[in-house]
């Protein structure tokens, strides 16, 4: 027996108790200091023989038909001191998993309200939603949906959760703090694709970043530095064979014996000073060499 829940309905049609799941769900109210007294509780489902009215939702005590209580003061919703707390009662409610309620002018008797599982809705005069008390509907449509399988897990276990104010924001001294600790995470080289499989396979590949150095040097200034000596090397080279085709043009006019000297001309500019070498070469050294 929970300290949340009295019954009052020894007399009435469905003078069944509670499920234990209801029960369960129902736990917030303790904390919120609230009891519900039952008036109409569970009954027989179809076909199980027993006296039973309306329904399924009573059925096996899914629902209840209640007052609420705070104290020994009973609960009034046509009391507008006391709609704030229906309204906690059924945002906490639906938070925990809780399905179904009933409220308003011409249904049941004033400050009485249905309570359970069942399809989702609310309800007032003739079982009709339009009939709902007006912060009934507030309430309910306002209240994040709970998952009823995760909270019955919850349940199980003998857990009686209850729902927990929105945490304030951090204060500006905890704003700084947070910053402090937050450890910058780095920067991944992984691109759209890596990054992509990674979601699809749920694997972790990490592209490794490249060196900071080679050889002692920068890697972006040593790919800048190798750039350059591939770009001088390919003018040697090209010099290098104007200088074979000029000697293959001069042995064609019959001067094979006579040995002939070409200039390399650089091809950046260069000091004045720096003397210039020459290429030596005949037809019997295609290429010569330099002196």
């Amino acid at each position: 027996m929970v300290n949340y829940i009295r019954y009052a309905n020894q007399g009435a049609t469905r003078n069944q108790q509670l499920s234990e799941d209801l029960l369960k769900r129902l736990g917030y109210l303790e904390k919120m200091g609230i009891t519900a007294e039952v008036f109409s509780g569970g009954q027989p489902g179809k076909d199980e023989g027993g006296a039973r009215v309306g329904s399924t939702r009573h059925d096996h005590g899914g629902a209840a038909d209640v007052h609420f209580f705070r104290g020994d003061r009973k609960l009034d919703w046509s009391n507008p001191d006391d709609v704030p707390i229906f309204e906690e009662i059924v945002r906490n409610g639906k938070a925990n998993g809780i399905t179904g309620f009933g409220a308003g002018d011409g249904y049941m008797s004033k400050g009485s309200m249905h309570i359970g599982m069942g399809n989702p809705g609310v309800w007032g005069k003739n079982g009709s939603g339009d009939n709902a008390a007006p912060w009934l509907r507030n309430a309910y449509n306002g209240a994040p949906s709970g998952k009823p399988d995760v909270i019955a897990e919850v349940l199980a276990a003998g857990g009686n959760p209850a729902v927990s104010a929105p945490a304030s924001p951090p204060s500006e001294f905890q704003s700084v703090a947070l910053a402090a600790n937050t450890k910058t995470e780095p920067k991944s080289n992984n691109g759209i694709l890596v990054d992509a499989w990674n979601r699809i396979t749920k694997s972790n590949v990490q592209i490794p970043q490249p060196p900071k150095e080679i050889l002692g040097i920068e890697s972006g200034k040593f790919g800048n530095a190798a750039s350059g000596i591939g770009d001088f090397a390919k003018a040697l080279m090209e010099s290098d064979q104007q200088l074979n085709t000029q000697i293959q043009a001069s042995a064609g006019r019959g001067r094979q014996n006579t040995p002939v000297e070409f200039t390399l001309m650089p091809t950046t500019m260069m000091p004045s000073a720096l003397p210039l070498k020459k290429k030596k070469g005949s037809l019997g050294g295609l290429g010569g060499y330099f002196a």
